[in-house]
């Protein structure tokens, strides 16, 4: 019997070699060999090898042999091949296109192309990998046999399985919460540079608390079945009082998060999730099934949903999302919810969340763009406001509008739909969304999320230029963990975001706490508690959208002599390709640079490039958030600042205390300050009454900033004041 045609019979097939595991961020070299198949390639037509739009693996380039990433191409034909590599160079998810040309001539059946990443003949150390593990990195290639400009792609593509690196640091998670003689769990994450679980580990773990009558596991070696990752169950502790578990292994240390721990059950504890990210369904990476298990597991979450985009979900896809997540719900464990990401433009709604507290509930695409069977058009909702007719009719709905690519439109926030927003994520910070709701009067709460794109749910550190911060979080005050007690916390309001830290944050005012509404012909005073996860900077309360009170923290007084620190913030616009570039630098006069060491660039490509006695230059973007440097000075210098939009200079010893500008876009601000002797406390506790209220309703929220620049936003109290 004659065997059917396979696509690589025409179309052709490619390998890959090396084809061993690749440790994620490593140097290396890897040759692409495209076999022609039964069509050939014609002169002017070529292939095309894209990588997905979420991968970080360094761009090539092909005009400095002796620099990364230098790229070869060859061909066995008689004709010649030229490559030329796009960002946005084919149809997403596959956006990153590497586009070989044949000219001059042709390239006959069974005749090849090959392609060298990371060419090191010239002096190239090789091309960078991916910084995120993924078990099938694809070189989704396609061929274009007859030079149409309408490429097809291979029957099957070569693919890496990438892994962590070696060990760097450790993480450990615990609850937030616990109950004296309750037992409770803690994971331990050993990680690479970037953030990876790294799965050659084998360091043996000791266990330390304050509290001596605490139940702790036992010193415990990691082995080879642990991925870099273990759970640890059965921890006790004895009395009331915030503990921190410490972790040692080998030379590495870690500080668990803080555990408050109580004497009897509170009416409700703080759970931890991560509502929004992507699988390789749609523009991420690894599978729905991988997506969840990352959360539960090594995210160490206690709550997630996945939301692709909606215009790439097909209905097979969408099923086996609806099945993923009953088969990870385990209330008490971890709660899973099914959502979708409507992906319409922003003037018709924008970047909205859509979550579902049943796993039944149907898919309202804003568009059917990406998918190919087109029968079921008819459930597409355009604009938003179609959509909100539907799910209205459905109950048991939640819609998030968020800052992604495509930014949310609150025109048309509606409250029986809405009772939070987004304001942190892997794409940024973004407390000019909050500023937005409020001057527009709308009651919402604060959340963070990733809306990671590299299958690290709830783990997710830098990747892209447009995956370029560390995850948010979200933090519910939920009376239990289950799928009702999580969502009737995210709808009163109950719940708060943070950069990524888990920091204990309570606000509340006689008797109602953060999303609560009250009335009062007083004054409000406010009780407010902050437990960090380090030494605390600002705490803050803002009312709308001014800062009305700043708690005393950091004593300027005393201060360490000749060190300054030199932050920047803020973006460029608020819509896609937000983020300000800072490169530049200083230089010193009248002085001199003694030191320097970078504060708060969390990617490990940005940083201090260049350091003389009278120069410093650095590499730095931020989205909403701070970059900096810390500097040692000597003499009396002057120091003359040219980096991004700022171009300013002054005199090191007028700075007596945070001096800052304001330099437009979207809160674009340079900061200069000194460095107290003494560090601020990692928790604090105060009262705060409004001496000065504003009749009418007024949003109160509190604003956290650690030493670290992690951050923590709590849902506003909404205060009713008539006197």
């Amino acid at each position: 019997m004659e065997r059917s045609p396979k696509p690589s019979d025409y179309y052709g097939r490619a390998t890959i070699s090396p084809a061993e595991d690749v440790i994620a961020g490593s140097y290396g070299t890897w040759t692409l060999t495209y076999t022609a198949g039964f069509h050939g390639i014609d002169n002017m037509g070529g292939i095309i090898v894209a990588w997905r739009h979420a991968s970080d693996w360094e761009a090539p380039q092909t005009l400095d042999p002796s620099a990364p990433n230098y790229l070869t191409v060859s061909t066995s034909g008689n004709g010649k091949v030229r490559a030329r590599f796009d960002h946005r160079g084919h149809v997403r998810p596959w956006r990153q296109a590497l586009i070989v040309q044949v000219y001059d001539g042709w390239v006959a059946p069974g005749e090849t192309i090959t392609i060298t990443y990371g060419d090191t003949s010239g002096g190239s150390p090789g091309s960078r990998a991916q910084t995120f593990i993924e078990d099938t990195f694809e070189f989704h290639v396609l061929a274009d046999c007859f030079g149409t400009g309408l490429p097809a792609a291979l029957g099957e593509s070569p693919t890496l399985r990438i892994v962590g690196g070696p060990v760097e640091r450790l993480v450990a998670l615990g609850p937030s919460d616990a109950v004296a003689g309750q037992p409770f769990a803690i994971t331990v994450r050993a990680q690479d540079r970037w953030g990876n679980p790294s799965p050659s580990f084998r360091g043996r773990v000791t266990f330390y608390c304050d509290d001596p009558a605490a139940r702790l596991p036992a010193p415990y070696a990691f082995t080879g079945a642990d991925g870099g990752v273990h759970r640890f169950e059965g921890l006790t502790l004895s009395r009331e009082g915030t503990f921190r578990l410490r972790i040692e292994s080998e030379g590495l240390q870690a500080e668990g998060n803080p555990i408050v721990c109580r004497q009897t059950e509170p009416p409700l504890r703080l759970f931890w999730g991560d509502m929004h990210g992507q699988s390789e369904e749609t523009l991420g990476t690894g599978t729905a099934a991988q997506y969840f298990q990352y959360g539960r597991d090594v995210g160490a979450l206690d709550f997630a949903a996945e939301c692709g985009n909606d215009f790439q979900i097909t209905d097979e896809h969408y099923a086996d999302l609806q099945q993923q997540v009953k088969r990870f719900h385990q209330p008490g464990r971890f709660v899973t919810f099914l959502a979708f990401e409507w992906s319409g433009l922003t003037p018709a709604g924008g970047d909205n969340n859509v979550y579902y507290l049943k796993d039944d509930q149907p898919l309202h695409r804003s568009s059917h763009w990406l998918v190919e069977d087109r029968s079921d058009e008819d459930t597409d909702r355009y604009p938003i406001s179609k959509l909100f007719e539907t799910l209205k009719g459905y109950g048991d709905a939640l819609v998030l509008p968020h800052i992604g690519g495509r930014r949310a439109n609150l025109d048309y926030y509606d409250p029986a739909l809405i009772p939070v927003i987004e304001i942190c994520s892997v794409h940024g910070r973004f407390e000019w969304f909050a500023r937005e709701a409020i001057e527009r009067g709308l009651k919402v709460g604060f959340i963070g999320n990733s809306d990671d794109h590299t299958g690290r749910t709830g783990a997710a550190y830098p990747a892209t230029e447009e995956l370029a911060r560390r995850n948010g979080l979200v933090a519910v005050y939920a009376g239990e963990l289950t799928r009702q007690g999580i969502w009737d916390a995210l709808w009163k309001r109950h719940c708060y975001a943070t950069s990524g830290e888990r920091i204990v944050l309570r606000l509340a005012s006689g008797g109602h706490i953060m999303g609560d509404e009250f009335s009062t012909s007083s004054p409000p005073a406010f009780d407010v508690e902050v437990i960090g996860t380090g030494p605390l900077e600002k705490v803050e309360i803002v009312r709308g959208t001014q800062t009305v009170h700043s708690h005393p923290i950091l004593d300027y007084r005393r201060t360490i002599p000749g060190r300054l620190r030199i932050a920047w913030s803020g973006a460029r616009v608020k819509g896609r390709v937000r983020h300000t570039d800072w490169d530049g630098g200083l230089t010193v006069s009248n002085g001199r640079l003694v030191a320097a060491r970078a504060f708060a660039m969390e990617h490990p490509k940005y940083g201090i490039i260049e350091r003389t006695e009278s120069s410093l230059r650095w590499h730095s973007h931020t989205y909403g958030d701070r970059d900096g440097v810390i500097v040692d000075l000597e003499g009396d210098p002057t120091i003359a600042i040219d980096a991004g939009p700022a171009h300013l200079s002054f005199h090191a010893a007028d700075i007596r205390g945070p001096v800052a500008w304001d330099l437009g876009g979207v809160d674009q601000r340079l900061e200069v300050s000194p460095l107290p002797v003494d560090q601020g406390p990692s928790a604090v506790r105060f009262t705060w009454r409004d001496g000065s209220p504003v009749p009418g309703v007024q949003p109160y929220y509190v604003r956290v900033t650690q030493a670290d620049d992690e951050m923590a936003w709590s849902s506003p109290l909404f205060v009713s004041y008539s006197p």
